[in-house]
């Protein structure tokens, strides 16, 4: 989302995750169009480096960025069958995470962070919701340890509500700070 800062247009660009439902297993992920599109860049730079003779070293370090972000891996998986959630954030060939029982989850969580706010016990009113402010995914264990599932900007709130009622009914968990 385009954005006007003191020192020029700063452009921002997120990348949500969705679920699929695959089988037995509920992915929450980044897209496949993500790493599609990110290889296709990678690939199409690497090509022109190639035809044009070689790069910068500023060049090589965008190709690289580019590269990086292509194995970039942040999942979730809920799994019916085993009853356990993976969690895998980082690069493809080291990626790491929790794995939770559904048995150890105590519940999940809407939780909304107000940018700018010293106590988050008193948030304003959804209108008046500082801008960068976020909405959360935590999923909260009997054993005192919390996991973000993922944050996204205040305005994307409903949706991601939608997901963590998806999410909580197939852990069968309770939902805290929904809406309704």
């Amino acid at each position: 989302m385009p954005s006007t800062a003191l020192t020029g247009i700063v452009l921002r660009m997120q990348v949500h995750l969705t679920l699929k439902r695959s089988g037995a297993e509920y992915v929450y992920a980044i897209p496949v169009w993500y790493r599609i599109t990110t290889i296709a860049i990678a690939a199409i730079l690497t090509l022109s480096t190639v035809v044009a003779g070689g790069t910068g070293v500023f060049g090589a370090i965008i190709i690289g960025i580019v590269i990086i972000a292509a194995l970039y891996e942040e999942r979730w998986t809920f799994n019916t069958i085993s009853r356990t959630i993976r969690g895998r954030i980082g690069l493809v060939f080291a990626a790491k995470g929790p794995s939770i029982g559904f048995d150890d989850v105590e519940r999940l969580r809407l939780d909304v962070f107000a940018k700018g706010q010293l106590d988050q016990s008193a948030l304003p009113p959804a209108d008046r919701m500082p801008r960068g402010s976020q909405a959360r995914i935590i999923v909260d264990t009997k054993g005192g340890d919390s996991f973000m599932v993922d944050s996204v900007p205040f305005g994307r709130r409903a949706e991601l509500e939608r997901t963590a009622r998806a999410l909580a009914e197939v852990v069968n968990a309770p939902l805290e700070g929904s809406s309704g």
